[in-house]
């Protein structure tokens, strides 16, 4: 029998969590049950992360999302990424601007500062994750484990910290793909104190792990050609945020190996380069999680997804 390891577990309970939809109702139900474009692949991925009964969907505003679930092997919290309608240059632009360009925010349950949207999304899902894990496990026995892909790869180190200090909760794992910058140099000290075996798995071509961007990725994206003149003020105003990556990277290369992270310079001058041969589709296959693209391919090895 085919084993399925924890990471690839929690990469395929952050792509369940897009079963989601706009329109979904919170409560305790299967969500990729309750769609028929849902393809046989995502059941596939679902039923890979082993759920032991159906598990909570929490939604708040129609954009923020998380499924909560108990396994054999702990309860599982995963937010829900957020993709832009259309993958596309402007697209893209839009998606850039819209959601990783937040200015940084302090709590006192955490130390430094954080990326504002992906805080609040969190705020906005607290009072449904906590009734959803004390009606799993009342008595906070099992191990809990946070993972999420894309935004809710952003979300996953500031709710560990937040539930972790506001309610006292013990969280045994982080696991993120695809996941964005958090925050600042003062919260990824404080954030790697306490999770330092956190993992975010990347990709080759993957721009998202590289934003809030960094001030050489910014003066590198400002050499775009036709770059909108709103995301031209807002990359400038980034670039003094000063966000950066927490945990282990995990770098999943060109051939859907995981190995080393080459060096940041190497990874932009790849996605530059794709950008200026107006190549969106390399871009947005490289963010994918789904079957059939190297996330899955790097992590789970052949494993769950049958073509």
């Amino acid at each position: 029998m085919t084993t399925v390891n924890l990471n690839c577990k929690l990469l395929c309970a952050s792509e369940a969590a897009y079963c989601i939809q706009p329109d979904s109702h919170p409560g305790k139900y299967n969500p990729c049950k309750s769609d028929p474009s849902i393809t046989k692949n995502i059941i596939n991925q679902y039923n890979a992360v082993g759920f032991i009964e159906d598990p909570y969907v929490c939604v708040s505003s129609q954009i923020e999302a998380c499924l909560v679930g108990k396994t054999d092997y702990g309860i599982v919290v995963s937010f829900r990424g957020t993709l832009p309608p259309a993958w596309n240059l402007p697209s893209i632009f839009d998606w850039i601007e819209n959601i990783f360009m937040a200015p940084p925010v302090s709590s006192p349950y955490f130390t430094g500062k954080v990326h504002s949207g992906f805080f609040l999304a969190v705020k906005l899902l607290e009072s449904q994750i906590l009734a959803a894990v004390h009606a799993l496990d009342p008595s906070h026995r099992y191990p809990l484990y946070f993972t999420g892909h894309s935004k809710g790869g952003g979300m996953v180190p500031i709710a560990a910290m937040y539930f972790r200090n506001k309610y006292s909760w013990r969280i045994t794992q982080t696991i993120r793909i695809a996941g964005p910058k958090p925050g600042d140099q003062e919260f990824a000290d404080g954030f790697n104190a306490v999770f330092p075996a956190d993992i975010n798995y990347q990709n080759y071509l993957d721009i998202v792990p590289l934003l809030p961007p960094s001030k050489l990725f910014v003066d590198t994206l400002l050499l775009i050609p036709d770059l909108p003149e709103s995301l031209k003020h807002l990359l400038k105003d980034a670039a003094s945020w000063n966000y950066v990556n927490v945990g282990i990277d995990a770098y999943i290369n060109e051939d859907g190996v995981v190995t080393r992270p080459p060096l940041i310079e190497e990874r932009i001058g790849e996605i530059m380069w794709k950008l200026i041969e107006l190549d969106a589709s390399a871009i947005a296959d490289a963010h994918h999680a789904s079957c059939g693209y190297r996330y899955m391919q790097g992590v789970c090895q052949g494993n769950v997804c049958k073509f």
